[in-house]
C-alpha cells in the first residue's frame, strides 16, 4: 500500500500559521515536535484532502491513498498526545502557560481537537493541489514513523530561532 506525507503542506501550515500566536515562553524539543506532527497530521490530512479532492482526478494518489494514512496515523494518537500535550501548552494559543497546564486532560485534548487545524488556517489554493498529490504521493513509500519524523525534523529547523514557537537548539546526544 502507498503511503505519504503532506510535508509541504504541514511546513507551511504550521510555520506560517504561529502570527497570531502568543510568543513560546520555552522551546519546544525534537520529541515534542514529533508528537505534536504525530497527533496533528490526520487532521492536517484531512483538510487536504477536502481542500484537494473536487480538485485531482479519481485515481490521485490524494483520493486514493491518503485516507488510509491518516487511519494509520489516528491509531497511533494516543501514544503522541503526552508529548504533543507538551508541546501545545508550550505554544499557548495565546493563553497563559500555567491556564493550559492546568486544565484536565480531557479538557485540553477536547480544545486541541476542535481548534488546532482551524488556527491552523491551512489554505491551500485548488491550483496546488496537483502539487501537494505529488508530494504525498513521493513520500508514499516512507513509513508512518519516518512520515512524521521528516515533517517533525522540518518543522524544528524552520522554527529554530522563531519567536511565535522556537524548537530548542539540537543536543548532538538527543535523538532527532
Amino acid at each position: 500500500m502507498k503511503r505519504m506525507a503532506v510535508g509541504a503542506a504541514a511546513v507551511v501550515a504550521l510555520v506560517g500559521s504561529t502570527s497570531g500566536q502568543a510568543a513560546t515562553k520555552t522551546c519546544i524539543t525534537p520529541a515534542e515536535m514529533n508528537g505534536l506532527v504525530a497527533y496533528f497530521l490526520p487532521q492536517v490530512i484531512d483538510r487536504v484532502v477536502e481542500t484537494c479532492g473536487s480538485h485531482l482526478p479519481p485515481t490521485s494518489y490524494l483520493r486514493t491513498g491518503l485516507g488510509a494514512r491518516a487511519a494509520e496515523l489516528r491509531q497511533q494518537a494516543d501514544a503522541a498526545w503526552p508529548l504533543a500535550r507538551s508541546g501545545f501548552v508550550k505554544i499557548g494559543s495565546g493563553a497563559d502557560e500555567k491556564d493550559v497546564e492546568n486544565l484536565s486532560d480531557e479538557a485540553f485534548r477536547s480544545l486541541v481537537d476542535d481548534g488546532f487545524v482551524e488556527t491552523l488556517g491551512i489554505d491551500i489554493k485548488p491550483d496546488t493541489c496537483a502539487e501537494v498529490n505529488d508530494i504525498s504521493e513521493a513520500l508514499a513509500p516512507l513509513s508512518t514513523a519516518q512520515t512524521v519524523h521528516l515533517i517533525a525534523v522540518t518543522l524544528t529547523a524552520a522554527a529554530r530561532g522563531d519567536k511565535q514557537m522556537a524548537s530548542c537548539a539540537r543536543n548532538e546526544a538527543e535523538p532527532g
